[in-house]
């Protein structure tokens, strides 16, 4: 019968995304194997199967497993607690917002516990035990010295600043599409000028930023994520509006992503590679862009365009405060495609409640297959209630039961089963798996 590997030992020997790794071995064979490794802009410890801690490389902690839950750290600094149960055959994600003190307490476990393990370096009580030399460079006990350090720097003053740094930066943050929870999020226009919000989200204020406001709200954004932007792979330009003002002044804003964010490389080769920008519309009337008006954009690093389609039903679409146009979305679609955009098309499961329920999957079907979407551009199917603020805007029709909404979303699925023969993905999403 073969020995159980822990995963501590497995990511030693095979852990290939750890480019520079160590197995700290306890000098009295009390425990398990730890390891500690350094990947693509973050830096992992793994103790044995469990706990396990990530982090970025300012040493602030983003992911922890322990005590059977996961926990997700997210830049604002608040935690959330998610717990995987099964419910019958489907494996449900649970998740809950740890209060202030609970997320202190896991703060100052994580710091304790980067002390303690320090300390034991440092009385030689762990002795290295080193990845196949072909496979990793070894991970010196200064390197690792130096971050354990960086990690104990946070204790409650810095947290503090931190969130009153975050606080500073941003202002309330939209809704984030699917593909983009990872990515560098930069707020161009806040608020909606209409006060119409995708799928009825919490509507705020309206405010559009000049260039300079722009360029240096960038840079802000830059230092408060320092980095971490080694991990980031896309820029979101943030704001509904966005795209509803000038070519010139989308090309600004563009310019000064790229002027701004930095490109850098360190010693361990973590290289800030930002691939380009994605952004949001869902109000497709008065986009009057040409083909190479979108390839203008497409130059200046415009990747994708998200697009946010309740329903391909006109009435539920109302429910909803949009009036826009089918053509309009059409056009749009046509032109980005023809420029060298993608597009990814995010609709609803649940819109329009039971009674709607037909007309909705087979409308929004129709209306999705007649876009001139190919390979590469996404659709994907999100649960309305948990993007619609309940609270200020009732919908007027009686929300889908869980097993309601699973079985429209297997409907959905079907009816645009088509859009695979072209390239297209059809994906079901919940926001939960978002680390935001």
């Amino acid at each position: 019968m073969n020995e159980h590997r822990t995963e501590a030992a497995c990511l030693l020997q095979d852990g290939a995304l750890y480019r520079n790794r160590i197995g700290l071995e306890p000098t009295d064979r009390e425990g398990d194997l730890i390891f500690a490794g350094f990947k693509a802009g973050a830096f992992s410890l793994y103790f044995g199967d469990a706990p396990i801690y990530h982090f970025d490389l300012e040493g602030r902690w983003q992911r922890a497993y322990l005590d059977g839950l996961h926990y997700l750290k997210g830049l604002d600094g608040t935690v959330h607690a998610i717990d995987r149960v099964r419910e019958g055959p489907n494996l449900m994600l649970h998740r809950r917002k740890l209060a202030f003190g609970e997320a202190a307490d896991l703060d100052a476990h994580i710091r304790s516990l980067a002390l303690d393990l320090d300390g034991r370096l440092d009385s030689t009580r762990l002795h290295g035990t080193f990845p196949p030399v072909e496979k990793a460079t070894p991970l010196s006990f200064s390197r690792l010295h130096d971050f354990l350090e960086s990690i104990s720097r946070w204790d409650p003053d810095a947290w503090f600043r931190h969130r009153e740094q975050y606080t500073a930066v941003y202002g309330p943050l939209p809704f984030l599409p699917p593909d983009s929870p990872g990515a560098v999020v930069v707020q161009a226009t806040l608020g909606h000028a209409d006060g119409h919000t995708f799928a009825l989200a919490k509507s705020e204020e309206f405010y559009k930023r000049n260039y300079e406001e722009f360029a240096q709200h960038v840079r802000d954004v830059a230092a408060l994520w320092g980095r971490r932007l080694a991990q980031a792979r896309s820029v979101f330009l943030a704001g509904d509006d966005v795209l509803h003002q000038p070519v010139s002044t989308v090309e600004a804003y563009l310019e000064a992503i790229a002027s701004n964010l930095p490109s850098s490389r360190d010693a361990f080769e973590n290289e800030i590679r930002i691939e380009g920008a994605f952004t949001f519309l869902d109000d497709f009337d008065g986009i009057d862009h040409g083909v190479d008006d979108w390839r203008r954009l497409a130059n200046r690093g415009l990747l994708r365009v998200n697009l946010g389609v309740e329903s391909g039903d006109t009435d539920i679409r109302e429910i909803y405060e949009k009036s826009w146009k089918e053509s309009s979305l059409r056009e749009i679609v046509s032109r980005l495609k023809a420029a060298g955009i993608g597009a990814s098309v995010l609709t609803l499961v649940g819109a329009g409640g039971p009674d709607r329920a037909e007309s909705h999957v087979e409308q929004t079907a129709r209306l999705v297959e007649s876009l001139d979407l190919g390979r590469g551009d996404f659709v994907f199917l999100l649960d309305q209630a948990e993007i619609r603020d309940s609270e200020a805007s009732p919908t007027g029709f009686r929300s889908l039961q869980s097993e309601e909404k699973s079985e429209q979303q297997r409907r959905m699925i079907a009816a645009m089963a088509p859009m695979k023969r072209r390239g297209v993905k059809v994906l079901p999403y919940r926001l939960e798996k978002q680390g935001i």
